[in-house]
């Protein structure tokens, strides 16, 4: 089977590069995600290519007023084309459509011969979702779609204002109407497809997965001396993080908190830790940091509302991640997971801050012996069910079934 992963997986070198040339950044977390599911479809024995679109904050937000085209292997050997565009508001949605169009063609037409060959994409990011739906109709090509976050909330929830706010509703309404018009899709809940009105559609249920890999270059590190609770990732209100400051401010405990990322309340934060010394904001860092502080925590923390209607569809990427550190996770019960995971990590219940607050004390009261034997239990719970490597082949089979082409027809 040949797969053409069409979304914004690049080397993750690159990526570091391009967040470092601005003030605004792009998640990371769907190049992460990309990045493991195109390395496991490569070990499945999976043919498989990326057409990229590089996720970068558009100019003033970043230095780049113009993404070139150029070809590189990530870290995995993973062939990647990168889409050409201008990195300005309004041209860079109208020139990723346009050299998305060219590319794909390009591709399809190179391949029109392999039978068992799909486009696989993250998201329905319209730029490059339209052009995929006809391309792929025209070349008999099956269509199909990674859905981690509901298409309608994607830009919605960020609560923009003026002629960006404006135009991020227009890309989440475009984005519902192209929702179901693919031909199969891995959700990462199963929610997800009542919601989205596609099931009769083919989809299976993947809520994304870990590779414990990217701990092992980490040389062998104690934990920090004082206990710290810890949070990385998307700085706003789609994970509470104004809420577990004020939370964690409320305790007198003898421990620190630790935030890393950007987001629209990073300024919040920096107040915070101004009046608050025990909190301290590390802004965005390389991946390695990241991680090497991740294993120095004693706690790290997921506070994402299960209140908005967003959190009853949704399953954070950082969870698997986080399980598979070996630090204790302690979370919101998040609708979107699975409860196979409920005995391995720790829950907030209350989610109001004197609930949070009480629930980090609950944890960090523990000894630390208890604390690692959940954290490890997390881990080995990771690496047997949730490794990249079992999951993508859940998924590689899957999409196997859709092409309709036997396996004595594989082009592997």
């Amino acid at each position: 089977m040949k797969i053409l992963l069409l979304g914004s997986l690049i080397a993750q070198s690159s990526m570091e590069k391009l967040n470092s040339m601005g003030r605004n950044k792009a998640s990371v977390a769907p190049v992460n995600y990309e990045t493991m599911l195109a390395k496991g479809l490569a070990e499945n024995g999976v043919i498989i290519e990326a057409l990229s679109v590089p996720a970068v904050s558009t100019y003033p937000g970043n230095i780049y007023k113009k993404i070139s085209a150029k070809t590189e292997e990530t870290e995995d050997g993973i062939k990647v084309q990168w889409v050409p565009f201008l990195n300005i508001q309004g041209l860079k949605q109208l020139s990723v459509r346009k050299n998305v169009t060219r590319l794909l063609e390009k591709w399809l037409s190179e391949n029109k011969e392999v039978e068992d060959k799909v486009v696989l994409m993250y998201s329905v990011y319209p730029p490059y979702t339209e052009p995929a739906i006809k391309l792929c109709k025209k070349y008999n090509c099956h269509l199909s779609a990674v859905i981690a976050d509901l298409p309608e909330y994607m830009y919605s929830w960020k609560n923009m204002h003026g002629i960006r706010g404006w135009y991020s509703d227009r890309l989440s309404k475009k984005m519902a109407d192209i929702q179901d018009k693919c031909d199969s899709y891995i959700l990462f809940t199963k929610t997800m497809a009542k919601r989205m009105k596609i099931e009769k559609k083919p989809f299976m249920v993947s809520e994304g997965f870990c590779d414990v890999s990217i701990f092992s270059d980490i040389k062998s590190t104690k934990k920090y001396a004082r206990k710290t609770v810890l949070y990385g990732g998307n700085l706003s209100r789609l994970y509470g993080i104004k809420t577990l400051v004020k939370a964690f401010m409320k305790t007198d405990l003898d421990a620190e908190l630790h935030l890393y990322g950007a987001g629209a309340d990073s300024s919040f934060i920096e107040e915070s830790e101004r009046s608050d010394s025990r909190i301290k904001y590390f802004g965005r860092v390389d991946r390695k940091t990241l991680l090497q502080a991740i294993e120095k925590a004693h706690l790290l923390v997921v506070n994402k509302p299960t209140a908005d209607d967003y959190s009853k569809y949704s399953f954070s990427s950082k969870i698997p991640e986080y399980m598979a550190s070996g630090t204790p996770l302690l979370t919101t019960k998040v609708g979107g997971m699975p409860e196979e995971y409920y005995p391995y990590v720790y829950f907030i219940e209350d989610e109001s801050e004197e609930g949070i607050a009480d629930a980090i004390k609950n944890c960090l009261f523990r000894e630390l012996t208890e604390l690692d034997k959940k954290g490890q239990a997390a881990r080995e719970f990771m690496i047997k069910y949730k490794n990249y490597a079992v999951m993508t082949k859940e998924i590689a089979e899957f999409l196997k079934t859709q092409t309709g082409v036997g396996n004595e027809n594989s082009t592997n």
